[in-house]
C-alpha cells in the first residue's frame, strides 16, 4: 500500500469515527449508473417555517399605534378612501398626549371630501396645540386655514387668515414659511374684491337707469 492510499484511509476513518462523512456522490455523465438502493427510507426534513410578513414601509414593532393609525390613513388617502383616511386620523387624534399633527391630516381629508368649514375648525386645531412647541406645524395650519377659506370664495377670512400666516412667518424666521406666497394672495384678493366692487359699480348704475326708465314708462299717459 502507498504512502497516499494509507493516508486516504486514515483520513476516511477519522471522518466516520466523527460522523461527519459524507455519502458518496453517484458519478454523472454519459454511460454513468444509477448507484444501488437498499430497503432503507429516508425522513424528509421539516419544511421550514415561512418568513413573517414585512412591516409596512416606515412601521417597525417599536412604532406607537397612532403613527401606525397615520400610515394607514395615508395609504387609504392615496387610494381616495377619504372616509377611511379620515376614520384613521381621527385614531391618531385620540393618542395621550395629543398628537397635533393628526389633526393636520384630519383637515386635509376633510377638505378633500369637500368639509370646508369642517376642515378649517381642524387646521385651527393643529395650529393651536402646535403653538410656539412646533412653529412649523403651526405655520402650515394657518397656510391651510387661509387656503380652505379661498376655496370658500370667502376673501375677506382668507385675506385676514394670509396676514396671519405671514406675521407668524416674519416673527418665527428660523421656520421654513413663504411669507411671499400670502403677499401675493393679499394682492390677487384685493385685485379681485376692487374688480367686484367696480362690477357692483356698473350693476348699480344699470338698475338706477331701468328703474327710471321704467317710471318714465309708467308715467306716460
Amino acid at each position: 500500500m502507498s504512502a497516499r492510499t494509507a493516508a486516504g484511509w486514515m483520513t476516511l476513518g477519522v471522518l466516520l469515527a466523527t460522523g461527519t462523512a459524507t455519502a458518496q456522490v453517484p458519478p454523472t455523465g454519459p454511460g454513468a449508473r444509477p448507484p444501488a438502493t437498499t430497503g432503507t427510507t429516508t425522513t424528509p426534513a421539516p419544511a421550514p417555517a415561512p418568513a413573517p410578513a414585512p412591516a409596512a414601509p416606515g412601521i417597525s414593532e417599536h412604532t406607537p399605534p397612532a403613527w401606525i393609525a397615520i400610515q394607514r390613513g395615508h395609504r387609504a388617502f392615496v387610494a381616495r378612501d377619504f372616509d377611511t383616511a379620515l376614520a384613521a386620523y381621527r385614531e391618531a387624534a385620540m393618542a395621550t398626549p395629543p398628537l397635533p399633527i393628526a389633526h393636520y391630516f384630519i383637515g386635509a381629508a376633510q377638505r378633500a371630501k369637500g368639509q370646508l368649514d369642517e376642515a378649517i375648525e381642524s387646521f385651527r386645531t393643529v395650529s393651536r396645540l402646535a403653538g410656539d412647541t412646533d412653529a412649523a406645524l403651526k405655520a402650515k395650519g394657518l397656510f391651510n386655514i387661509a387656503m380652505t377659506y379661498e376655496m370658500k370664495s370667502d376673501l375677506r377670512s382668507a385675506r385676514e387668515a394670509w396676514l396671519e400666516y405671514k406675521t407668524w412667518c416674519t416673527t418665527h424666521a428660523s421656520i421654513p414659511g413663504f411669507p411671499q406666497v400670502a403677499d401675493e394672495r393679499v394682492a390677487a384678493i384685493d385685485a379681485v374684491q376692487q374688480l367686484h366692487q367696480t362690477f357692483e359699480a356698473v350693476r348699480q348704475r344699470i338698475a338706477d337707469r331701468e328703474r327710471v326708465a321704467a317710471e318714465q314708462a309708467a308715467a306716460q299717459p
